[in-house]
């Protein structure tokens, strides 16, 4: 039985009338023929899984060994960082399927990275895949705008008049994301049927007894093993647990946010009536997306496809390790076709800034919107 149904929409066409998408492609394939593992992982993200995995598996026995409550707390915080970075390395390309290249394979590799970290694939990698990606900043088409009705990301949410500061709390709630979505959220997504441009219509019984499974394990393995073999009191346990989801969580969504909702990048109503976003595919995708920090190694190696996101926006079926190669082509490509203001980047806390700037003009320009819109009708 099919899972889901998607929305009609489609785009006026794929490419430019300039072809800039074919040559993007084309001088692409010459790069991947030239790699042994052509767009699937390489030697670097075996490294860097295997590093990352070694790194969480010495700290969590830090955590179990640990002497005093501040090196608890920071075996944590180590535990918790090596694993996000295997999740937004390794598990956001299994998700894409571009790690070995064998769907299953791959799909074993992403649920696993995102159990460890106690939050369940299924949803996730459906409205990622299926939704974000094809119609990023797309009003009702992109299900990373339907992330929570406490931040008003556009103009057809329920509206509160505590959106008006959201700008100033954004930054707290974004510190209690990744406990909200593992006590929640994960729940939440079977019940609900309308997630942006999908319309879920069976849901396998078997994959809430897997949240439910990895549920149980994570806080096993994070809160009850840890007071059982420790001498610290389960206070303690959970003040450093939760200290760690503090501020992981805090970097974690920024990193997430910064890549599409910054003032730099607009955001598109599609046309409902003919079914269509008048635009290129190819043209919307660049502009819809930032990158961060695009020729530091250091952030390649620990944000993956998320600080060279454009290419992955073009290529999500290709290996993040290639994206380096792929971003100075596509800018190549962009500069001898006029289209050079297109490719836009920042560093990272530019772009946390540009992030709450963009909050705040958001939400002033919908909530005055309504105000008139309610002044007119009196």
């Amino acid at each position: 039985m099919k899972t889901f149904e998607k929305k009609k929409m489609k785009y006026e066409s794929k490419d430019t009338s300039d072809h800039i998408f074919k040559q993007i492609r084309e001088r692409s394939e010459k790069y991947f023929a030239s790699q042994k593992d052509g767009k699937n992982a390489n030697s670097l993200l075996w490294f860097k899984f295997i590093s990352m995995m070694v790194v969480a598996a010495v700290a969590y026995y830090g955590i179990l060994h640990s002497s005093s409550f501040l090196l608890l707390t920071l075996c944590y915080i180590v535990t918790a960082t090596a694993l996000l970075i295997v999740g937004i390395n390794i598990g956001h390309d299994a998700a894409h399927h571009c790690v070995t290249g064998n769907k299953k394979v791959d799909d074993f590799i992403f649920e696993m990275v995102f159990g460890i970290n106690g939050m369940s694939g299924y949803f996730w990698q459906m409205r990622h895949n299926h939704s974000h990606h094809i119609f990023p900043n797309v009003f009702n088409y992109d299900s990373d705008l339907e992330i929570t009705n406490l931040l008003l990301l556009h103009p057809e949410q329920k509206k509160y008049k505590i959106h008006k500061y959201q700008h100033i709390y954004a930054s707290v709630l974004y510190m209690f994301s990744s406990l909200i979505w593992i006590l929640f959220v994960d729940f939440t997504f079977f019940y609900r049927k309308d997630h942006a441009n999908l319309k879920f219509k069976h849901v396998p019984f078997y994959e809430l007894l897997k949240v439910i499974l990895l549920k149980i394990v994570y806080f096993i393995n994070f809160i009850i093993i840890p007071f059982y073999l420790t001498d610290f009191g389960i206070f303690e346990i959970v003040g450093a647990f939760i200290i760690m989801h503090l501020l992981v969580s805090l970097a974690l969504t920024y990193t997430f946010f910064i890549s599409h909702h910054v003032t730099e990048v607009p955001y598109v109503h599609a046309d409902e009536t003919n079914k269509v976003v008048h635009d290129t595919w190819t043209r919307h995708q660049v502009i819809t997306t930032i990158d961060f920090h695009p020729d530091s190694p250091t952030a390649n190696f620990i944000f993956g496809g998320f600080n060279l996101h454009i290419a992955h926006h073009l290529f999500p079926e290709v290996c993040h390790t290639h994206y380096p190669e792929l971003t100075l082509i596509i800018k190549d490509v962009l500069e001898k076709n006029n289209a050079a203001d297109w490719y836009k980047s920042f560093t990272f806390m530019e772009g946390v800034v540009s992030h709450i700037k963009h909050l705040k003009i958001t939400a002033d320009d919908i909530l005055a919107e309504k105000e008139a819109q309610l002044s007119g009708s009196i």
